[in-house]
């Protein structure tokens, strides 16, 4: 016999009045936003409806009252109303249940490249089955089972391919950081799902594993300070388990300025980065946003840090390298190749660097000015005389000494 509830967005399921009071079988029209529920043996089966593609979660609280548990995770929906089954879910007792939008779950898989290493053998390909068992008690991290097996047999017989197993801890981006073998722990639960104090979900569907991250709320906690021409920025995750960040992402945008808008990215799960190349009195606004697997956050609330007034020059480039190219011996107009490494900036960025090369033998001195981001530049002179090269860097606050000259033979 089958039950049909009535239609409601957080569903009341009493299991005493749903096991003596008969309820009607006919199907209902289910509004925007509504959870349905059918009584199928021992199983529960929701249906609601899906308006996108997103991934959606069921969850039961008791009492109506946080925390809810997560009972069914990775719904992805089509736009048309979803049916799914909570398996044994009578022994849940009375309960409320309701969907939430979730992201995108994550795989959890060992590269083969490993699987390899720890089977031995591939023989036209190895197949894995993957079981979690929990967040790891020391670092928090998604650990499981896997069991592997070649596809076929390499020369055995077709009955006996290869087989190993290992235990596999991954990162909260679903990066594997170890493995041990044989496998160790709990048994092969096909249904386990299992959720932190950060929200993070793991769950097994089938011999398929999956970790579901959300997306972090905004940071706070943001700061900045000039130094030199970078913000060094600091900020504080919220609303996720920290670890779990890939990047952030820092912008500075000018206000009331033709200045360029600053963007610096940051991998892994840091707290401070560096903004660059800082225009001199100019008012930035910086904000930060945070990236998961599951997502990136908003931006974080705006702050405004005025730079000051450039007053540092540059120190003298480094490394200055003079060298002949293409030399003529029948011609005066030979190529003298200059580069350098960039100079120390002093508190506004190089927008210039001047070189200068000095021939002996009354050959006369030239110079040319490039970009502050060009670091090679080229002179057509004769190679007979001896030429003595500097170079100098160029900021809002003026020229900066000359590197230490080079000199460069004739050929």
């Amino acid at each position: 016999m089958k039950t049909r509830f009535p239609s409601l967005l957080a569903l009341a399921w009493l299991l005493a009045a749903a096991l003596t009071t008969p309820f009607s079988a006919t199907a209902l029209t289910l509004p925007p936003g509504s959870l349905a529920l059918t009584l199928s043996s021992n199983n529960l089966v929701f249906s609601f409806p899906t308006t996108t593609t997103n991934y959606y979660g069921l969850q039961m609280s008791p009492d109506l009252l946080p925390p809810w548990t997560n009972t069914l995770a990775g719904i992805q929906g089509y736009g048309l109303v979803k049916t799914v089954t909570l398996s044994n879910g009578i022994a849940a007792g009375q309960g409320f249940y309701r969907t939430v939008t979730q992201p995108k779950p994550t795989q959890l898989l060992l590269p083969q490249s490993t699987a390899f290493q720890i089977l031995g053998y591939d023989c036209g390909g190895i197949q894995e089955q993957v079981y979690l068992i929990g967040f790891d008690p020391t670092n928090g991290y998604p650990t499981g089972n896997v069991e592997l097996k070649t596809v076929c047999s390499c020369g055995k017989a077709c009955s006996s391919p290869h087989t190993a197993s290992a235990t596999v801890t991954w990162d909260l981006a679903g990066n594997v950081i170890s493995t041990s073998t044989p496998a160790t722990g709990a048994p092969a639960n096909p249904t386990f799902i299992a959720t932190d104090g950060f929200n993070d979900i793991l769950y097994n569907a089938g011999a398929n594993a999956y970790l579901i991250v959300p997306v972090p709320a905004a940071p706070t906690g943001v700061t900045a300070a000039q130094s030199g021409d970078q913000f060094q920025v600091s900020w504080m995750p919220n609303g996720v388990n920290p670890v779990a960040i890939t990047s952030s992402t820092l912008t500075a945008t000018p206000v009331n300025s033709t200045a360029s808008i600053l963007t610096t990215t940051v991998t892994g799960p840091v707290t401070n980065g560096v903004i660059p190349t800082l225009q001199p009195a100019t008012s930035y606004q910086i904000t930060v946003v945070s990236t998961t697997v599951g997502g990136s956050s908003p931006a974080s609330t705006p702050i405004s840090v005025t730079t000051e007034a450039a007053s540092v020059v540059p120190s003298a480039p480094t490394n200055v390298v003079a060298s002949w190219s293409n030399p003529d011996p029948t011609g005066t107009n030979d190529t003298l190749v200059v580069t350098w490494s960039a100079a120390v900036p002093g508190d506004s960025p190089v927008d210039q660097y001047q070189i200068t090369i000095t021939g002996s033998d009354g050959a006369g001195t030239f110079t040319q000015t490039v970009g502050g981001t060009t670091l090679t530049t080229y002179f057509a002179v004769d190679f007979i005389p001896n030429w003595t090269v500097t170079v100098q860097a160029h900021n809002a606050a003026g020229w900066g000494p000359s590197s230490t000259p080079v000199r460069l033979g004739g050929l």
